[in-house]
């Protein structure tokens, strides 16, 4: 057994991301353990690979938050007790990688700083640039915090694991993506805080580069390997790690098809790794796994669990926390069916698919517009202005449990808020 190894996190949908990432660490970390944890229940279909499945004895309470937990939520999620069990199972220094990333040299940066610091992280950017020109607006990274947890390396001491604790009782509860949270990433805000003198918050240009941070970077090929120029300082850094976060391998003229209008035309440089990239995706089966459902999308009898479940059960927690949510025959989901709450499908995908987004929204806006310019006429806009409060907190799907029958111990009345949330 090696002394260090790097894990990934994913559900089936992203085995083939996962299975690149693997490939091409290995080809560089030849002396490195790989791990691939499976977010997800495994079935005949992946029966091929190599994964570590989920399981009580290092996550207690994993179906709990596999139920109230969104499958980005809950990926995220486990990371910490992914990082606990890797450090009890004898790692002295562990690195994460989002499924997404791509590893293209040797990590001997990540190892040797380890020996000299607990814990290191990747800014979103790292330029103070008065005239901001990212993909990802400033704001936009306030909200989702400074670090990028798609990569951190924890060392196995007292203050490595003083952190990984500290971050699965929070996660256990609160790795939700709202209000004040954005998953696991903004707690990673307090670390340099916390630990001033063990943290390397990394500047190194070459590590987790991806669409937030491209304006920083240009990207250069040399005696066959890639490197990443600073385009401030001119500085030359070996690529160690390219995360190709919101890629879609069936357009490959966009970087992260969240940000569409910044493609291989803006960045040029990065279209040869960009290509090699698609073509490992593909060889390791972008075509079969990218069509899997999310297992933990749906009660025992395949019917599906919509957002509005498990934000109910988020909120009602107390009441249920000793039944299985999961179950057909549990007493969750028999007052989800007294109360006419199940929509009686079967599970199609990752995620189900809220019907606002198979239609067009602007049609919908505009006739929410009309229909809200009348009612303004018709009530006054004091009394308008009233509805509009309360209406916003009818939009978070936690202060529906009025609909839910025998809820003694709930109060209906009671607006549900991430302050008065009980771990």
């Amino acid at each position: 057994m090696s002394t260090n190894c790097i894990f990934t996190i994913c559900s089936k949908n992203y085995l083939a991301q996962a299975l690149t990432l693997k490939e091409s660490a290995q080809k560089h970390e030849t002396d490195t353990d790989f791990f691939i944890f499976l977010a997800d229940l495994g079935t005949e279909d992946i029966k091929e690979i190599e994964y570590e499945p989920l399981d009580e004895s290092w996550i207690p309470s994993w179906k709990e938050m596999a139920f109230k937990y969104n499958v980005i939520e809950f990926n995220t999620s486990i990371k910490p007790f992914c990082f606990k069990k890797l450090f009890n199972q004898g790692y002295e220094k562990v690195t994460y990688l989002d499924p997404d990333m791509f590893v293209t040299d040797k990590l001997d940066y990540l190892w040797d700083n380890l020996d000299k610091y607990s814990i290191i992280l990747t800014p979103h950017i790292s330029c103070c640039k008065v005239d901001f020109n990212g993909a990802q607006t400033e704001k936009s990274i306030l909200s989702c915090g400074i670090f990028n947890l798609g990569f951190a390396s924890i060392k196995n001491d007292n203050v490595g694991r003083n952190i990984v604790e500290w971050w699965c009782v929070r996660l256990k509860d609160q790795c939700y993506d709202d209000g004040p949270l954005f998953v696991d990433q903004k707690w990673m805000n307090f670390i340099p805080v916390f630990f001033p003198e063990q943290v390397l918050v990394s500047h190194h240009f070459g590590l987790n580069v991806a669409i937030w941070n491209l304006h920083e970077r240009e990207l250069l090929i040399e005696n066959g390997r890639y490197k990443v120029k600073n385009m401030e300082t001119g500085e030359i850094f070996p690529l160690l790690v390219f995360h190709f976060s919101g890629f879609d391998p069936f357009n490959d003229k966009v970087i992260n098809r969240r940000h569409s209008q910044f493609g291989v035309d803006i960045y040029p440089s990065f279209k040869p790794i960009i290509q090699e990239y698609k073509s490992l995706e593909y060889k390791n089966g972008y075509d079969k796994y990218s069509r899997l459902s999310y297992a933990l999308n749906e009660f025992s009898n395949g019917f599906v669990i919509m957002p509005l479940h498990r934000r109910l059960y988020r909120a009602t927690l107390p009441e249920f926390r000793d039944d299985n949510p999961f179950s057909a025959d549990g007493c969750f989901y028999k007052n989800l069916e007294k109360s006419k709450l199940i929509a009686h499908e079967k599970n199609k995908g990752a995620r189900y698919k809220n019907e606002f987004a198979e239609k067009s929204k602007s049609t919908y806006i505009h006739y929410f517009q009309i229909l809200a310019r009348l009612f303004k006429r018709i009530v006054g806009i004091k009394f308008y202005c009233k509805i509009l409060n309360s209406a916003s907190k009818l939009c978070q799907l936690e202060n529906h449990t009025f609909l839910m029958q025998n809820m003694k111990n709930v109060d209906k009345n009671m607006f549900f808020t991430m302050t008065n949330e009980k771990n």
